[in-house]
């Protein structure tokens, strides 16, 4: 399991008299499906309010992943600030074995490690691209490509190198 630095608390409790108001992400969000409460050691506390009230670890020990109006975020919770956006993330999945993390669109995905972006992947499927296993080939999955049935693809972890399994 990725090393955490922070503490999250989902929906939590509020003082009766109210409190700071969470910053909505992405901005101008119009409706709130969770309010994460992320802790750094000596700092306050930032409240976000974001679409789904899921979250991920990171590779990266200050970071939170999580989906807000199908969007991916990668947030920095020392520095309150978005470190990565992939507009049309439908799943994320924690990759310990590689040290990544993956923000799965429906065609594409897009994996951070410790250091930043790792790479990306677009047009791997048309549609409904899923990660279905992480083993000795790589990051295995399904999506449809045209055909009646979904196709299995294997991803490199290390470049983002897609091959087809025939």
């Amino acid at each position: 399991m990725f090393a955490i630095g922070f503490s999250v608390e989902v929906d939590p409790e509020f003082p009766p008299g109210g409190g700071e108001t969470p910053q909505r992400i992405p901005d101008g969000l119009p409706r709130i499906g969770g309010i994460l409460r992320l802790t750094a050691p000596g700092a306050p506390a930032w409240d976000i309010a974001i679409g789904r009230p899921n979250w991920w670890r990171t590779p990266i020990s200050t970071a939170i992943a999580f989906i807000s109006d199908w969007t991916g975020y990668l947030a920095d919770v020392v520095e309150r600030r978005v470190l990565v956006e992939v507009p049309g993330v439908a799943r994320i999945r924690e990759d310990e074995r590689d040290d990544l993390v993956l923000l799965i669109t429906q065609t594409g995905i897009t994996a951070v490690g410790a250091g930043g972006l790792a790479w990306q992947t677009d047009g791997i499927a048309w549609n409904d691209l899923k990660v279905v296993a992480i083993d000795d080939r790589g990051i295995v999955c399904t999506g449809y490509d045209g055909g009646e049935l979904p196709s299995e693809f294997v991803v490199d972890p290390a470049t983002g190198k897609v091959q087809r399994v025939e």
